[in-house]
């Protein structure tokens, strides 16, 4: 529960400044605002604890350490991870039933949501199943249908404009044109897909309510940039708006999953944009710099602070480790390794040959021996040691080595330093393994 309130603590913040981006950028084209909105949507499906994660992958498996001031260190960690302390005041009895509470409603709400959205997608699926086709010169088909809909595109893959019988009987030749030119800007922009996606997001997060506004926002600024395209294309202003108001006054706004009608949105905010003389300004350098630099600090933020933390916890020197036990055991070869370190002094693998565990003590390494010995032979590890001071966790992992090379085979390992391609002639230490005299 801790993760996912810290998850959504994070997701918000973005959220905010997200809506700040886009006030910044309120006369530039809506297309820039839709982004905007769909990457802070995308936000509730990427944790930055997982870009830490990776991070951190990445700062254990430099060759060299990285020399940093704790701080710096400590604030990276804590900008993207910070710690949140438990409930106090509660009882912890109490808590495990609070948590299957929650998870119920959230269980019973997001089904609940699924099954509408299903049953709204199966009912116009059942609806075009019927339709009749339209030859039309367009890129993808057509169908005709008799119930009160406005013209819309549904499907995400292999999409389908509905065409309501009413108007291609009311509307005229240039009116048809604007609203088709309106459609095929959904299926270039792949408006059904990013629309579904972002459903998914509401169904996983449908108790945060800012997760709804964020859909109607990517709702107003999809339909604004369809209305730019089709100005951008030629077609005239007022038959574009007459068109519109057609299509509202005939049928009805698409209230249906997986379509993307061209009513959609603020009908009157939409008419005041179209008849205005005034167009979108292209985007300026200051604007454009703030939304990269916002992209950037967003997406390798996290890991940077991970890469920082991953590489001052794998090359410290945290002194002399003991080791008081070590089990090792044959295990069978499987694909999946698992690890799980503890700083406290547990160590525990699975399914590991002596090739991982080089490889988690000496990252970066080539190793030369038999693949009898190094490669198909797996082993569970488990592990409890002591230091005099805080131990990193590659120092862990070659003493580790060293203890079972030394006392469980036949097995020496060399160390080289300093070569790249004529590792050959470059003399060795041992670092590892028993010496024979």
């Amino acid at each position: 529960m801790t993760a996912l309130a810290l998850h959504l603590w994070q997701s918000t913040l973005v959220l905010i400044a997200a809506w700040g981006l886009t006030r910044v950028c309120r006369r530039n084209a809506a297309e820039i605002r839709y982004w905007i909105w769909l990457c802070a949507s995308l936000k509730f499906l990427l944790p930055f604890s997982l870009l830490q994660q990776l991070g951190d992958y990445l700062g254990r498996s430099l060759p060299a350490p990285i020399t940093l001031a704790p701080r710096w260190i400590e604030t990276g960690s804590a900008l993207f991870v910070p710690s949140i302390d438990g409930v106090g005041g509660l009882n912890h009895s109490v808590l495990p039933n609070l948590t299957t509470i929650a998870i119920t409603v959230w269980a019973l709400g997001s089904v609940a949501l699924l099954l509408r959205w299903l049953t709204q997608w199966l009912a116009m699926r059942s609806m075009l199943a019927s339709a009749p086709y339209l030859p039309m010169d367009l890129p993808i088909p057509v169908r005709v249908t008799a119930a009160g809909l406005t013209p819309g595109v549904f499907g995400v893959f292999r999409p389908v404009l509905i065409l309501p019988r009413a108007v291609m009987r009311e509307l005229s030749a240039s009116q048809i044109q604007t609203v088709l030119a309106h459609e095929m800007c959904h299926v270039r922009r792949r408006d059904n897909l990013t629309a579904a996606i972002h459903k998914l997001i509401e169904v996983a997060f449908w108790f945060h309510p800012l997760v709804w506004w964020i859909g109607a926002n990517l709702l107003r600024e999809r339909e604004a940039a369809c209305d730019e395209s089709v100005i951008e294309d030629g077609h005239e202003q007022v038959v574009y708006a007459e068109s519109l108001l057609h299509v509202c006054r005939l049928g009805v706004t698409a209230r249906f999953a997986g379509v993307a009608a061209s009513s959609g949105g603020d009908l009157k905010q939409r008419m005041t944009s179209i008849l205005s003389p005034e167009r979108a300004s292209p985007i300026d350098q200051p604007r454009f710099a703030l939304l990269l630099m916002t992209a950037m600090a967003l997406c390798y933020g996290p890991v940077l602070a991970g890469v920082t933390t991953g590489a001052a916890r794998a090359t410290s020197d945290g002194g002399r480790i003991i080791f008081e036990a070590i089990t090792l055991t044959s295990s069978e070869p499987v694909w999946w390794r698992d690890a799980k370190f503890d700083p406290a002094g547990r160590l525990s693998l699975d399914h590991v040959s002596l090739r991982d565990l080089i490889a988690r003590a000496y990252p970066d390494s080539r190793v030369n021996g038999d693949p009898e010995l190094i490669d198909r032979v797996y082993y569970d590890i488990r592990a409890s040691w002591r230091s005099d001071s805080e131990a990193s966790e590659r120092s862990v992992y070659r003493e580790l080595l060293k203890n079972i090379l030394r006392t469980n085979s036949n097995l020496q390992l060399y160390v080289k330093q300093g070569c790249d391609i004529d590792c050959a002639w470059v003399p060795g230490e041992l670092v590892a393994g028993r010496t024979y005299l």
